[in-house]
């Protein structure tokens, strides 16, 4: 692979030897890609600037190393430090959050640009007064859509019949089931109409149009715990950022 460009957010980092870092970022052309930066932590450190701070949006420029999946980057570049989220501890947690879910569940090399464009339009929406909830369920239904992990709730996932008035959130079958059929699965959990209609909406629109639309807070509530479910038996991971979140929430 010849030199490579790229904007990209930074994900994760790791300290490697006494002046280097491992970076994980999710680039706009590449996907996610790790690789390592010389000196970042040394006298030259301060040419990054904020560049190496996690879910800084970044101009970076790598190459690959031979027999390594690591790439070796030469230039990282500052393009925006979103400085409002850093001032707040909840906006700061809940972009950690975005930062940790992305990480989580997407793979290296496995290019999706609209995934970048999802990470990096959040991340500016924390920047300004809508709700860092009402951004984080939003931003969860939409990496799960354009990842295929959202379950499907436009019929029964069982049957294929309609759902009825009182569906239930089944995580054996992958989606939702209708009255019928969420009898025969004890682990199944109703689902408001509501909710339901939330997601279907958010799953259909644009950010921007969805920062207008109101949620009542018992449906927020519920949308909520439907979406932690899902993640925590789809995606095998502890989210360090939640238990934060919930420790200043409380």
């Amino acid at each position: 692979m010849p030199i490579q460009k790229s904007e990209a957010i930074l994900l994760r980092r790791q300290d490697l030897r006494e002046t280097s870092l491992i970076l994980t970022f999710y680039t706009k052309g590449f996907g996610k890609i790790k690789g390592v930066v010389k000196g970042a932590r040394g006298v030259r450190a301060a040419c990054g600037g904020g560049a190496f701070e996690i879910f800084a949006l970044d101009n970076v420029v790598f190459y690959e190393r031979k027999k390594s999946e690591l790439f070796t980057i030469s230039h990282c570049d500052l393009l925006e430090f979103f400085a409002p989220v850093r001032s707040s501890l909840e906006k700061l947690a809940y972009a950690s959050y975005f930062i940790e879910l992305a990480d989580a569940v997407t793979v290296l090399h496995d290019p999706h640009k609209e995934v970048f464009e999802l990470l990096s339009h959040s991340l500016r929406l924390l920047c300004g007064e809508d709700s860092p909830k009402r951004i984080a369920r939003i931003f969860e239904i939409k990496i799960l859509g354009l990842l295929g992990l959202m379950p499907a709730l436009g019929r029964c996932s069982h049957c294929g019949k309609a759902l009825g008035a009182r569906p239930s959130l089944s995580l054996l079958h992958g989606g939702l089931l209708c009255d019928v059929c969420g009898q025969s699965d004890k682990t199944s959990q109703p689902v408001m109409a509501g909710t339901v209609k939330f997601i279907e909406h958010v799953r259909s629109s644009g950010l921007e149009k969805l920062m207008r639309v109101k949620v009542a807070s018992e449906v927020g509530r519920d949308l909520e715990r439907v979406l932690r479910r899902f993640l925590d038996y789809h995606v095998e991971h502890r989210f360090n950022t939640l238990r934060f979140l919930k420790a200043i929430e409380a």
